[in-house]
């Protein structure tokens, strides 16, 4: 990366280098969102200093870090968020950077890491296991991994939504900078793979298709896939079907109905066609956060409220007699949506089956409250390959509470997280759509990256992650509410503290699971 495209904000509230460390920024100001200018905003200027991303932040005294298994001592780095914007407060988090682990070396460079991976950007220093010559899943020593095509533990770091922005500002950039698509993702595979990055993840819109011929052009330099399809909804539209109460909050009672295996079969041979035995394919998403309860509205509840002539409403009701209940609860209601998760999930898995056995199933993307529900992770870990996590709400990844849990409950399948980000609050974007915290700079992203993963690499039934996007909301993107969310800008441009904490993470990807291990 030239450092002429390096876009260090220097706003209120950056680090200032003050006798060769770094000091933490006073509390910045509430802040109620980015540029509100109505004029097109111009492209970043270069920074004054581009050598600033280089400087270590002062941290805290050493303490053990507390919401781990390890415990481990490491020097904590303070870190503002908000869950919401506009910003009227703060909260502040000690937050874990890999620089600041007591007793491990980050030092790496990426002659070092490409001489310790191969093309995946698997480790080759265990194995090589059995080739099958596609993607696999095995648990070594008490540690899950994907295992590539070439028989080698595979740890995925890979970005959703790897696809070209739509706003004028996006398509005026991608004309002067790459001209075509392939131009595109020959640059961006390189600049992706300068961070570690591998892999891409769910809603590549119009995208999938010219990876898979950027891969066969570059058998070398490939970049991984994991398609998500809406397999509800296609099955709704197919069949005419509507949801119970009129709610599409109810739409996994869809799968009642006994069309649902014989969509499936169908839905597989024909939607997913193009990825059928595609050795880049780790796998697919069925869908995209189905609504098995919310914080504040159960399942169970909403399809009570049903037409009788429903036959989601009927097996609710059946449910409810055979448990002798006459008012929902908690538990009942976990038990009713698990038995829904059963049959969508081994309905999937068992067309798969006959059409692809060696592609891996990866689920459905749970978020919110689904997560945290025993009998839909119960139902997932005994149908999905891989169990896929949208991942918010949480500054510290859960290890000792519901990654232990997903562990107990489904012990037969390991997690990935597909879904986290956080957004900065110095860029030209309201910020104003988005499950993600919010930041006050690029450089406390940058941190919060390090943060969570380094929970998540100690978490040893994770395979991964997807980085929830490629490219910033920017235009129409979320009815008018773009937001930060990128490794790059609109301008396509890589963010440098993104850039330099993503790359010094994930090229010790490996070396952190065996520091935490041991």
């Amino acid at each position: 990366m030239k450092t002429g495209l390096l876009l260090i904000s220097l706003l209120t509230g950056i680090a200032v280098t003050v006798s060769g460390c770094t000091k933490a920024p006073d509390a910045p100001p509430p802040v109620t969102g980015g540029g509100s200018s109505s004029e097109e905003p111009e492209q970043p200027s270069e920074p004054s200093d581009p050598d600033e991303v280089l400087v270590l932040p002062e941290h805290l005294p050493q303490e053990n870090y507390a919401n781990s298994f390890s415990n481990d001592p490491y020097l904590p780095v303070s870190v503002q968020y908000s869950s919401s914007v506009p910003v009227n407060s703060w909260k502040t988090a000690k937050t874990r950077i890999v620089p600041y682990l007591v007793g491990f070396d980050y030092e790496c460079t990426r002659a070092d890491y490409m001489a310790a991976t191969n093309k995946y950007g698997s480790r080759t220093d265990m194995g090589p296991y059995e080739a099958t010559g596609r993607f696999q899943v095995k648990k070594i020593d008490g540690r899950w991994y994907f295992i590539d095509p070439e028989g080698y533990p595979h740890h995925q770091r890979g970005v959703a939504s790897l696809r070209k922005g739509s706003s004028a500002r996006n398509d005026e950039a991608f004309r002067a900078k790459f001209g075509n698509d392939m131009t595109w993702l020959e640059e961006t595979q390189e600049e992706l793979a300068k961070m570690g990055f591998h892999g891409s993840g769910a809603f590549c819109i119009g995208t999938y298709q010219t990876i898979q011929s950027f891969n066969r052009a570059h058998p070398d330099t490939p970049i991984t896939l994991a398609p998500s399809f809406g397999f509800l909804s296609g099955f709704r539209k197919e069949y005419g079907f509507s949801y119970c109460n009129g709610d599409s909050n109810t739409a996994i009672g869809l799968v009642l109905h006994d069309e649902w295996p014989a969509f499936c079969e169908d839905f597989i041979r024909t939607e997913l066609a193009p990825y059928i035995g595609d050795p880049n394919v780790i796998g697919f998403f069925s869908d995209n956060e189905i609504d098995f309860s919310s914080m504040n509205s159960r399942l169970l509840d909403r399809i009570l409220k049903g037409s009788k002539s429903d036959v989601a409403y009927q097996e609710a009701e059946k449910f409810m007699n055979e448990k002798g209940a006459s008012a929902v609860t908690e538990e009942l209601n976990d038990e009713f949506a698990g038995m829904l998760a059963e049959r969508y999930y081994k309905g999937v898995k068992e067309a798969l089956l006959k059409v692809d056995k060696d592609m891996l199933y990866l689920g459905s993307r749970l978020h919110g409250t689904p997560k945290y529900m025993e009998h839909v992770i119960r139902a997932a870990g005994r149908w999905c390959d891989v169990i896929s996590i949208n991942y918010y709400s949480r500054w510290d990844v859960e290890l000792t509470g519901a990654v232990k849990d997903w562990e107990t409950w489904a012990p037969d399948a390991p997690f990935i997280v597909t879904e986290f980000y956080t957004k900065g609050m110095d860029t030209d974007l309201n910020n104003l759509s988005g499950a993600g915290y919010a930041v006050p700079t690029q450089k406390e992203r940058a941190f919060a990256y390090q943060h969570f993963t380094l929970g998540l690499l100690e978490a040893k039934n994770c395979v991964g992650w997807h980085w929830f996007k490629y490219q910033d909301d920017d235009g129409d993107d979320n009815s008018g509410k773009p937001a930060n969310k990128g490794l790059i800008d609109n301008w396509y441009n890589v963010y440098p503290w993104m850039a330099k904490y993503t790359r010094d993470l994930n090229y010790n990807t490996y070396r952190l699971m065996d520091f935490f291990d041991n």
